[in-house]
């Protein structure tokens, strides 16, 4: 926004400065200079508005992540008139000197107006046939790399936590899980070097969800792997952060390894873990490392499947799994198909029906032997005392089965495995319903730079279909969902800004054909947008997405004000001559923005990561944008209008700058 804000302030002072080369004086210059690019420049500063407020129309968690970007940039360029055309003039009136040979006769551009000539006239030599030639080519390599660009939701950036997170056998107590996860906390500690780690934290009996939301449980553990502070990772950070930042300290900034790098180790340390059986049963029945990353979705990958009865659903789930697991970079392949702890139900059989037992008096019967109990309190010398009583053979199952119950109305007693059938029974920790409908779930992690949620997708379609052939019910959430979702309502923002940049120009030119021609840059612009994150080596993002969006208000800009130019035109080389006047303010625009979003591009590092997406979008797109409305639009004009060569000359050599 901020280069965008210099812009406007290049566009006027240049033309004040035109002005004063013509012959006119300082005040005429001055007032006719800002009086003159006064409706083009509101024109652009609006059509870039234009360009992000649609973005408010983005609803849920994604609408609320990027609402101030376009509120921000609204309010800024907005005051930026008041900058442009009140304090500006000003100084210009007084600060600028008519010094020819800093201008005209610059060495550089001397040889950038010659340059641009040579190719104006190359290209106007025959209009027709180059422009269906530049037309073409650009969108047949934008169609090539739309078709190797690949999507997720946020970018990937270096964190300074990893996780490790799972549950032991449901049926342990929390102390027994204690001693299991001391074991993973030993191997970490021996293995993680101090210049990886500050500290390894574990919490026994919760764990935090995908949501950040805690789970609570006597056989769940998190254990928290606090990383030291990235050291500097690239030639900004290295060399001159230092000078820049205030807080800048050198001693904390030690870990050389990415937290991704350092969690892929975690996970072979541990993986032994994963192997051992207690009883034939798993010591661990979850574990996983987990880096957390940025976004609003809960897990990378999130299928639900319904329509069938519960057994089927876990069927269905289990298979999915499966298929999830033989997927490359896939990890973390979980369901809240949960089974719970064991429990014991206790039946009265047919013979003790016939000697009077029911559920009643039997629960009656145990009820002192295996539940704790407080039967009174009473008051000594060190206060208040409970009168409690618990079974001593209480975790001894083969003891239950001799207890000795007495028959109702006599003096008898008999063994309770007698009287009872014993039924022993695991259900599921949880049941969640959609709709009124049972659903079962599977969850997954994606690794960074191998597969996309899209490309996984892909990959399981047939398992998918496979499900609704049988019946079931195949719900896509997690960040699949997301996708789409933003994908729609950043088309419907894109369309909006479309429409509100077009009104906009047609209000400035009072011409649809003009208006048309600038707004034709807009889908050839994707051109520099996709081969940045192709040069970049970069996903398209939701970011980028944003960027693109206000790309195409900063990328009429330009386009506006060399068609205000060169409209008054009667030939071509008195186009051609109008357009080399815009050469300057053109590169000079383009050149201050881009160098604004140079570091982010560049040398982003950390929580930056998250931007920088939006910020080669931006960069890359303008700076090919310059091109167009360099070459790409005066040509446009030419074929749209029909301007002919002036009479007895030729448009196949240059003008000298």
């Amino acid at each position: 926004a901020l280069g965008m804000l210099v812009d406007e302030a290049i566009v006027v002072a240049e033309n004040i400065y035109r002005h004063m080369e013509e012959g006119m004086e300082r005040r005429e210059a001055t007032i006719c200079g800002a009086t003159e690019m006064f409706p083009a420049v509101l024109t652009a500063t609006l059509t870039t508005v234009f360009a992000f407020l649609p973005l408010l129309m983005v609803s849920g968690e994604m609408g609320a992540f990027i609402k101030i970007l376009p509120i921000m940039i609204s309010i800024l360029l907005l005051s930026s008139l008041f900058e442009a055309f009140y304090f500006l003039p000003l100084h210009a009136h007084d600060f600028l000197r008519l010094r020819r040979e800093d201008h005209m006769t610059h060495a550089i551009w001397t040889h950038l107006y010659r340059w641009y000539d040579q190719i104006l006239h190359r290209l106007f030599s025959r209009k027709k046939r180059s422009l269906v030639v530049m037309v073409v080519t650009i969108l047949a390599l934008t169609g090539v790399l739309v078709q190797k660009s690949k999507f997720q939701l946020f970018p990937d950036f270096d964190v300074t936590q990893v996780y490790v997170t799972g549950k032991v056998n449901i049926n342990n107590e929390l102390e027994d899980t204690e001693l299991l996860v001391a074991r993973i906390e030993k191997i970490l500690l021996e293995n993680l070097p101090a210049t990886d780690y500050k500290s390894v934290t574990g919490v026994i009996g919760m764990r935090l969800d995908a949501e950040n939301k805690a789970e609570i449980g006597e056989n769940l553990f998190h254990v928290f792997v606090e990383l030291q502070e990235r050291a500097p990772d690239n030639f900004f950070n290295r060399y001159i952060n230092p000078y820049l930042s205030i807080e800048y300290d050198a001693e904390v900034l030690i870990r050389e390894r990415t937290a991704r790098a350092i969690a892929a180790d975690m996970k072979r340390w541990i993986a032994p873990l994963r192997e051992l059986r207690e009883q034939g049963a798993p010591l661990f029945e979850e574990m996983n490392v987990n880096v957390p990353g940025t976004g609003v979705v809960a897990h990378d990958i999130e299928i639900s499947v319904g329509g069938k009865p519960d057994a089927e659903l876990v069927a269905g789930v289990k298979g999915l799994g499966k298929a999830l697991s033989g997927v490359d970079g896939v990890y973390n392949v979980t369901d809240d198909a949960t089974l719970g702890e064991q429990e014991l139900k206790l039946r009265v059989n047919s013979y003790g029906q016939q000697l009077g037992f029911n559920e009643q008096l039997i629960s009656r019967e145990l009820r002192a032997l295996y539940l704790k109990g407080e039967y009174g309190k009473l008051f000594n010398e060190e206060g208040l005392v409970r009168m409690r009583i618990e079974g001593s053979l209480k975790d001894d199952f083969d003891a239950l089965r001799d207890v000795r119950v007495q028959v109702p109305g006599t003096t008898r007693f008999v063994a309770l495995d007698e009287v009872c059938d014993f039924l022993t029974e695991q259900a599921y920790v949880v049941l969640n319903k959609e709709d009124g409908e049972r659903i079962r779930s599977v969850y997954a992690s994606l690794e960074s730079g191998v597969k996309t949620s899209s490309e996984v997708m892909e990959a399981i379609a047939p398992q998918l279909d496979a499900l609704r052939s049988a019946g079931y019910e195949v719900m896509i959430k997690g960040e699949e969902e997301e996708n789409a979702k933003t994908k729609r309502e950043m088309s419907q923002a894109a369309a909006a800004a479309v429409v509100l940049i077009f009104i906009t120009l047609v209000w400035l030119f009072d011409s649809l054909r003009q208006s048309l021609i600038v707004i034709s840059t807009i889908p050839l612009v994707f051109l520099g947008v996709y081969g940045g994150h192709e040069i970049m080596g970069l996903n398209m993002t939701m970011p980028s997405i944003i960027g693109s969006i206000g790309l195409a208000g900063v990328v009429v800009n330009d386009g506006l004000i060399m068609v205000s130019f060169i409209r008054r035109a009667r030939d071509t080389e008195a186009l051609m001559r109008m357009a080399r006047t815009r050469l300057r303010p053109i590169l000079m625009t383009s050149i201050t923005t881009v160098l604004g979003l140079s570091t982010l591009i560049f040398f982003a590092s950390g929580q930056a990561m998250i931007m920088q997406p939006m910020a080669v979008s931006l960069g890359f797109g303008l700076v090919w944008a310059t091109l167009l409305n360099l070459v790409y639009v005066p040509l446009m004009y030419a074929v749209v209008y029909r301007v002919k060569a002036p009479q007895g000359t030729t448009t196949t050599q240059g003008v000298n700058g």
